[in-house]
């Protein structure tokens, strides 16, 4: 791997007014972090694990229930004898009975704990996907920053063809004048000029494009002049460590489902509780007294399934298999995480061969269009020849920027396809 360190320039300062604000890449990827509405979604998502975990802690506080029942049934216990002076009463058909339940969890094999580190991961893999989409964020500044630095040199090279017009338009002028020089030949030279200036206007047109973009993604204020510079391509390492967020959240639903599998283990346990019952009916807890009575009871509960069809196991299986497709998905993105850097690092390599290339051919361009420029002023070439030449030497000029900008470009979405 190639360690190259770039450091360019970016747009002279001539373009922009001297008042201009420099905002560099990262100032607008960490604007347009801040400002996009979904990153509050994590302080809500904080506030909810709270609330959910305070609800879960509650399973081992006592609870209290009120209950109530009237009854009218069909038959009553009656005593199928009769004892001699004693008056044995007769049950009322209809029954009325009034309770206040009080139960303390004591044991329930773990589910309680279970749950809270259930509701820990969740909140996190709901986290961990907001910043997935923040990456996408991060994404769409990049480009909308390059395609404005692109733009921005367009001007420039559209600028620069209309000075180097307006300079023979000056010296033919003085040829007209003298009557050596036809005025159609200035003519050509203006519109030319003319057709330079319409490639500046849409250049300008594209550029205030891509900085109402940014605008939107960043919330940056648009008052004042914004100058953008173009960032140092950043160092490609050996490392085949990849830190993409979707990586994260694969990893964190894999937890889940293994947490909720923990969970589903702790169902078939027996739980323990203490409970508490005190009341007021007719009967109360004397059978033999038809009168309205109160009356308490207080003792342990054990509840313990012994048998369910298996659904505890079927569902650890359905999450087992629920985890190997994660599994699949995280083999099937890296592997296409990686086609992507073998292609950006190709790219990264055309683009390096392509710019050295790039000087010499302006350099060439240039001497042929100065040769072109000294022709033309003593008449020995037409005015044709002398914008083909210029035409060529402009377009050497927006190819060799355009190459910066796209090496740059290429550079720094090496390091976001790996997720740095």
């Amino acid at each position: 791997m190639k360690y190259i360190v770039w450091v360019w320039l970016f747009i002279p300062m001539q373009l922009f007014a001297q008042d201009s604000t420099l905002l560099t890449l990262e100032q607008c990827q960490q604007m347009a972090r801040e400002h996009y509405p979904l990153l509050r979604q994590k302080q809500v998502l904080d506030s909810i694990l709270q609330l959910q975990v305070k609800n879960t802690n509650t399973a081992y506080l006592p609870q209290a229930a009120l209950n109530g029942q009237a009854t009218y049934q069909s038959d009553v216990t009656e005593i199928p004898f009769k004892v001699p002076g004693v008056n044995i009463p007769e049950f009322s058909k209809d029954q009325y009975r009034a309770t206040i339940d009080v139960n303390q969890l004591l044991y329930d094999g773990g589910a309680t704990r279970r749950q809270r580190e259930l509701q820990t991961i969740q909140q996190q893999t709901a986290q961990q996907q907001v910043e997935v989409e923040l990456y996408k964020v991060k994404q769409q500044v990049t480009q909308a920053y390059f395609s404005a630095l692109l733009a921005a040199e367009y001007i420039q090279a559209a600028r620069l063809t209309q000075t180097d017009l307006q300079q023979r338009i000056d010296k033919l002028n003085a040829g007209v004048q003298n009557g050596t020089v036809l005025p159609s030949n200035v003519d050509m030279l203006k519109a030319e000029q003319l057709r330079a200036g319409q490639q500046e206007i849409s250049a300008t047109a594209s550029r205030n494009a891509s900085l109402a973009v940014l605008q939107l993604l960043t919330g940056y204020p648009a008052a004042g002049a914004v100058k953008l510079t173009l960032p140092g391509a950043a160092v490609n390492t050996d490392t085949d460590t990849l830190a993409r967020p979707e990586l994260q959240l694969y990893r964190l639903q894999a937890a889940t489902l293994e947490q909720q599998a923990r969970l589903t283990a702790t169902r078939p346990l027996p739980k323990i509780s203490a409970f508490v019952q005190g009341g007021y009916g007719r009967p109360g807890l004397n059978m033999l007294k038809n009168d309205f009575a109160a009356f308490y009871l207080g003792g342990i509960r054990l509840n313990w399934t012994l048998w369910n069809w298996r659904y505890n196991r079927t569902e650890q299986n359905i999450l087992r298999l629920q985890q190997q497709n994660i599994n699949r998905q995280t083999e099937t993105f890296t592997l296409n995480t990686r086609v992507q850097l073998a292609q950006q690092q190709t790219e990264i390599d055309r683009l390096e061969q392509t710019l050295e290339k790039d000087n010499d051919i302006l350099a060439l361009r240039t001497r042929v269009k100065e040769a072109s420029a000294a022709q033309l002023d003593n008449g020995v070439i037409t005015v044709h020849d002398y914008i083909t030449d210029l035409n060529a030497v402009m377009q050497a000029r927006v190819d060799k920027s355009t190459h910066q900008v796209q090496l740059a470009l290429a550079h720094i979405s090496y390091q976001l396809i790996k997720g740095y």
